[in-house]
């Protein structure tokens, strides 16, 4: 069952925006979110709660990884309609892998090293990706997987920079760390400062640099990451303790060499940004839906009627995409631009 929600009648020049809210059937709280196409999507969430659409979010089937009912599952990639990995995040963390569409789950994963705490994985194709957790020792703690991800394997501190005190990631949707082209990646942190990663060659050694986000404290920093390609970017995060903060938004126009604050921006905590198409990203947070059409140097707020959503994605070359939140929550949305 499907309920029909305007979200946002006309921006301009006949723009416009909807929301359709979709029944999950569930109570969980959402954070997991990969789109494969605009029939295909996996969600997941607390309570080892994953599930799966294959008709566009008409009806979603419950495949939750049996007995994990206590680990939350903050992140899911998923590859079609048969194959997805979900991301377990706290000590003892666990990936879980299915090929036959959440019917049967086998741990990929295991890792119960005091203090791992997984914030984000992405996927370069079906074969190779990279995840990380919070420090763990007094080092920055990255994993690869060359095989499907069969198999993880860390990658050695030594291509990473040494990390700051404190220095930590955010697991508030998975999207800390964005992918592109075949070896490309990013990696957003918090604490003391907010600092971008980058590596070239596939997460094996990272350069860093320093953004205007909102930083200092225990909960400050960069929650999510975006780019639209190898060179423009969006940072987005806060305080989830003061979802007012100014300065939670930077792009980038050189790969993220360089950050650079707004023009104009919202100042309100946001947990997602992802593109859209052209010069469009949209990120939300628990307070609504944000919106920039050049690239991040302007921000508005197109939605405050939605509260409590953590995660955003759109299929490849589709105008339609999804939203998660909290208390099972989900809807399609639908923009003409």
């Amino acid at each position: 069952m499907t309920r029909f929600l305007p979200l946002f009648i006309s921006l301009t020049f006949g723009q416009s925006i909807s929301l359709v809210t979709l029944d999950s059937h569930v109570e969980s709280s959402f954070r997991g979110l990969s789109v494969v196409n605009q029939k295909v999507v996996w969600v997941s969430g607390t309570e080892g709660t994953v599930l799966r659409t294959i008709d566009g979010g008409k009806n979603w089937e419950n495949v939750s990884v049996p007995r994990m009912e206590k680990i939350d599952f903050r992140d899911v990639e998923g590859f079609n309609k048969n194959t997805a990995i979900v991301m377990g995040i706290s000590s003892p963390a666990r990936f879980f892998k299915t090929t036959d569409g959440g019917q049967n789950w086998k741990q990929v994963y295991f890792d119960d090293r005091e203090g791992v705490f997984f914030d984000g994985m992405s996927f370069w194709n079906q074969k190779q990706g990279i995840a990380f957790s919070d420090p763990v020792d007094g080092r920055h703690l990255l994993i690869r997987t060359d095989d499907k991800g069969e198999s993880w394997y860390d990658i050695p501190s030594s291509g990473i920079p040494a990390k700051l005190n404190p220095e930590f990631g955010f697991a508030a949707s998975g999207t800390g760390i964005p992918v592109q082209g075949r070896k490309t990646v990013w990696l957003g942190m918090g604490g003391v400062k907010s600092r971008v990663f980058k590596s070239n060659d596939g997460g094996m050694n990272w350069s860093v640099f320093e953004t205007p986000v909102v930083h200092g404290g225990q909960t400050t920093g960069i929650y999510s990451v975006a780019f639209k390609n190898e060179k423009v970017g969006i940072a987005v995060g806060g305080d989830y303790l003061n979802q007012t903060v100014e300065n939670t938004m930077a792009y980038t126009l050189d790969g993220g060499l360089n950050w650079h604050l707004p023009d104009t921006q919202t100042n309100q905590y946001r947990e997602c940004v992802t593109h859209y198409k052209k010069d469009t990203f949209l990120a939300i947070g628990p307070t609504g839906i944000d919106m920039s059409t050049d690239n991040g140097k302007n921000w508005f707020t197109i939605n405050q009627q939605v509260k409590g959503l953590s995660a955003i994605a759109f299929g490849k070359r589709s105008r339609t995409g999804f939203a998660v939140g909290k208390s099972g929550q989900i809807y399609l949305l639908k923009i003409d631009i």
